[in-house]
């Protein structure tokens, strides 16, 4: 099993305090039959709001504290992709988010580049503050 981000508690917590109900962390899937699998976060699912009832997310949560930014930015491109089309194939019902901190999105996802890498790959983002444990913006 890999090891937690940094922030995957903060972000536990967040989604928590925003009444989602964390289903599964560090969840394994296997996407195909000679044995490979991947790891998700966390799985989460809303009962409450109206406007999200019933609605499930998986979570990849990315501090961007290790190395160059823009490296950290591959990873987590990567990561997410191949989460999002295994999650496609095997728990369509999922829809997968990437989980940054405010901080990274501001100095980070503003630049050009970046923002015209999210819209072509369609990233959706849930931006938390880590002092707050709260989540501050969803970005579909």
């Amino acid at each position: 099993m890999p090891a937690k981000d940094i922030f995957h508690d903060t972000v536990k917590a967040a989604l928590q305090k925003d009444g989602w109900i964390v289903i599964r962390e560090n969840f394994r899937v296997q996407v195909d039959e000679e044995g490979l699998a991947m790891f998700i976060d966390m799985t989460a699912e809303k009962l409450i709001s109206v406007e999200k009832e019933g609605r499930k997310i998986a979570v990849e949560v990315k501090s961007f504290q290790d190395r160059s930014d823009f490296y950290q930015f591959h990873a987590a491109l990567g990561q997410f992709l191949n989460c999002r089309s295994a999650l496609r194939e095997l728990m369509p019902e999922f829809i997968v988010y990437l989980a940054i901190p405010l901080e990274t999105y501001d100095e980070l996802f503003r630049l050009r580049f970046i923002q015209r890498r999210v819209e072509e790959y369609d990233i959706k983002l849930i931006i938390f503050r880590p002092d707050l444990e709260e989540i501050v913006l969803w970005r579909d």
